[in-house]
């Protein structure tokens, strides 16, 4: 390992802990281990690979990957308002302001955080639904199957080393968002098991199960052993690292969704989806490997799917297996439907005209062509701005880092303090903001040529 290492012994807040987070380096190195301690200079990093504690010059590190966690939505908010603004940022929260210079978000990671309307591109609003479980909290709640002590709690996690399975029943209801961490210590398979009626058994014989490997994931509903198919992912599935699952499944629409750290890997559809009614949802291993679930959330869905997206996706497919032309050039994302200027889409598929003109707790104010109405801010899917000449783009700075939150946020932004647990930065975007350290997923360095 081609690691400049200034061995020093600092004792301070930790990011992570038990080797949960990793570092790259500009040459191409990574380690995994804890962030101990993080300032405007260098990275203080302790792995069992080390015998003491090393600091490493940010100049030498491009990227640094955290568990970021984030629990819930900003006092149980109703939506969730994802910003993208114009230089390519995102932003989630909870809308609380909107007037012709501003647009104000309750965020948690940030706190609110002020943005000016020029600068962001459009609001899009989520509604957010009823949480069904969220875990886990112990291995008491889960029943255990397969070779004894395969399945353990720790770190609120289900961490497991051996062959066998873990289980619980959930209250599904027709329309199902399942969403947890992976995180793996090999290059192995992974398979994870909804709707069943039997949470005995690592191997049940009803339900569907969802299997990935590598770069592939398979669907197959069990029983019959009927294959749904095969979708190859755009991103394989890494070892020591922490991968986001988001299975959607629509008992209405007979569609399953998988996504793979937010990005859609593929849509299975199968006539028989609303017949199987087993409440079990279990996960397995097959081999003696180490593997971790984690910060699992099942909630209500709305049923919403992309037909379009799915399309794209989707590069080459047999019913059952997989194939993949090397010479097709990599799919490209779909462009979205644009409404009309001034027009904005309800939950319902209506849509409206008009301008919105005060929000107040979860309750927007829009002013149409023929009167003000007033309604919950979940009930709209978008909001119109309107288009102006938008404000230079902001300005570069050598101390930029991108910044990647638990909930999906992104935002670049001047690093300039580090303390009591929160990094401090600076942007045109929303001014100057302190964000938890805790809340960080990924954190990238050096964004910039050298000569800037």
């Amino acid at each position: 390992m081609k690691l400049f290492i200034l061995f020093v012994f600092l004792t301070s807040f930790c990011f992570a802990s038990k080797d949960t987070a990793v570092v790259r380096f500009a040459n191409g190195d990574q380690l995994v281990g804890n962030a101990v301690d993080l300032n405007l200079d260098a990275l203080t990093w302790e792995s069992e690979l080390l015998r003491d504690q090393a600091r490493f010059k940010l100049d030498q590190i491009l990227e640094l990957q955290l568990p970021g966690k984030l629990n819930g939505m900003p006092n149980e908010a109703a939506h969730e308002a994802i910003l993208d603004l114009n230089n390519g940022d995102s932003a989630r929260g909870r809308l609380i302001g909107l007037n012709d210079q501003e647009i104000r978000l309750e965020t948690l990671y940030a706190g609110e955080m002020v943005f000016p309307k020029q600068l962001v591109k459009s609001i899009n609003i989520s509604r957010n639904s009823k949480v069904l479980y969220r875990g886990p909290l112990s291995l008491n709640e889960w029943t255990l199957s397969g070779a004894e002590g395969s399945w353990k709690y720790e770190d609120k996690a289900l961490v497991c080393s051996g062959i066998g399975g873990i289980a619980r029943d959930i209250d599904f209801t027709s329309e199902v968002k399942i969403s947890y961490d992976l995180s793996r210590k090999e290059l192995t398979r992974s398979r994870v098991v909804l709707f069943t009626s039997d949470i005995k058994t690592p191997n049940p014989k009803n339900g569907y199960e969802i299997t990935f490997q590598g770069s592939m994931v398979r669907v197959k509903r069990l029983g019959d052993d009927l294959m749904l198919g095969s979708k190859l992912i755009a991103k394989r599935i890494q070892p020591n690292e922490k991968t986001r699952i988001d299975i959607r499944v629509s008992r209405k629409t007979k569609k399953i969704m998988v996504f793979i750290d937010e990005q859609l890997c593929g849509v299975w559809q199968d006539d028989s989806l609303d017949k199987i009614k087993g409440k079990g949802l279990l996960f397995a291993s097959d081999m003696n490997y180490q593997s971790a679930i984690s910060n699992i959330l099942i909630t209500e869905w709305d049923g919403y799917v992309d037909e379009s997206m799915s399309q794209e996706m989707m590069v080459a497919e047999q019913f059952g297996q997989f194939q993949i032309d090397p010479f097709l050039p990599n799919p490209k994302s779909p462009t979205p439907k644009e409404l009309p200027e001034g027009r904005m889409m309800l939950c319902n598929g209506d849509t409206i005209e008009g301008e919105v003109i005060g929000i107040e707790g979860e309750m927007i104010k829009i002013k149409t062509p023929f009167t003000d109405v007033v309604f919950p801010v979940n009930r709209i899917n978008n909001i119109a701005l309107k288009k102006t000449d938008p404000m230079p783009t902001p300005k570069l700075y050598n101390g930029d880092v991108k910044a990647i939150f638990a909930d999906g946020s992104t935002l670049v932004f001047r690093l300039e303090d580090v303390k009591d647990g929160k990094l401090v930065g600076y942007s045109q975007n929303f001014g100057r903001a302190e964000f938890l350290q805790s809340a960080f997923k990924r954190i990238q360095f050096n964004l910039y040529p050298k000569s800037r």
